[in-house]
């Protein structure tokens, strides 16, 4: 029946869209670069090149479920100091990646959107690396162009590109920014001279992602951190901090587990606060 196909496409876009919760995490976490690597196999030595791309946070299950997403489990987890490291390397790897960040792109995001351009037309180039020796040292020559873009994105994390918005759908942005917020976000509540103050606050050096987090929920404020080439926001009076708890707990939820205890107990506290309480928890701005 025409409704019912029409109701199951709709049943699955609704699912799909909560996909950008993906794309929002790892654009935090996400280091892209191009291994040059001494080629063990080859009698006659040389080197190869290899796309990698890796997302480091300190919760296992959260990775392994990332890692099932974005590249199919085909990744592979490390321990690390303070947490994990979800490595996808190699050609084919890599494609799978490209192509979720394809149908999921970051919605805002000039830094992570600039490494994925690089990462493709590294890609491209390796794909079509096979012919004479005159075009290998073109491929080369272009390999290491992309793998010097990528060290100065690192170093500078000044975008090489301006990349205009394109989603614009508030169930999209809603589920990317909790992937922005469980990557690189904070909540909690701080002592504040004589009074003790809850905030939210994301800081991140991908400026139009942290206005992004601003202008989609219409409040809060962002300065920057010059010395660290960081962008922050924060929002921290009572009604505003439990709007956006209630956004990131029941609307478009985050998933870190972490993230899930904090906001629980923030919200505890602001919603059992009283003027009674000022003993146990000080005088709420």
């Amino acid at each position: 029946m025409p409704t019912k196909n029409v109701s199951g496409a709709d049943n699955q876009q609704e699912t799909s869209i909560d996909f950008f919760y993906y794309s929002g995490f790892c654009v935090g976490e996400l280091s892209c670069s191009i291994l040059k690597l001494s080629n063990r196999k080859s009698k006659n030595g040389g080197i190869y090149y290899t796309p990698d791309v890796t997302i480091s946070n300190a919760d296992l299950s959260l990775l392994k479920e990332v890692n099932s997403y974005i590249a199919e489990g085909s990744g592979v987890i490390s321990r690390i100091k303070g947490g994990y490291n979800l490595s996808i390397r190699g050609k084919e790897k890599v494609k799978k990646i490209l192509n979720f960040f394809t149908k999921f792109p970051p919605i805002a995001g000039d830094l992570a959107q600039s490494k994925l351009s690089i990462l493709r037309k590294a890609l491209y180039v390796l794909e079509s690396q096979k012919g004479d020796y005159r075009r290998s040292i073109i491929t080369q020559e272009q390999v290491e162009e992309c793998r010097e873009l990528l060290k100065e994105l690192k170093k500078t994390a000044q975008p090489f590109k301006v990349f205009a918005q394109r989603i614009f759908n508030p169930k999209a942005i809603g589920h990317f920014l909790a992937g922005v917020l469980d990557a690189e976000g904070s909540v909690g509540i701080k002592n504040n001279g004589s009074r003790f103050q809850p905030f939210v606050a994301v800081a991140m050096k991908d400026r139009k992602i942290v206005e992004l987090f601003r202008n989609f929920l219409g409040l809060g404020h962002i300065h920057v951190r010059p010395k660290e080439n960081i962008y922050h926001f924060e929002s921290g009076s009572k009604s505003a901090v439990l709007h956006i708890l209630y956004l990131f707990s029941e609307i478009y939820p985050v998933r870190l587990p972490k993230m899930k205890l904090r906001m629980d107990k923030v919200r505890r506290i602001l919603n059992d606060y009283t003027p009674k309480s000022q003993r146990n928890v000080g005088t709420m701005i």
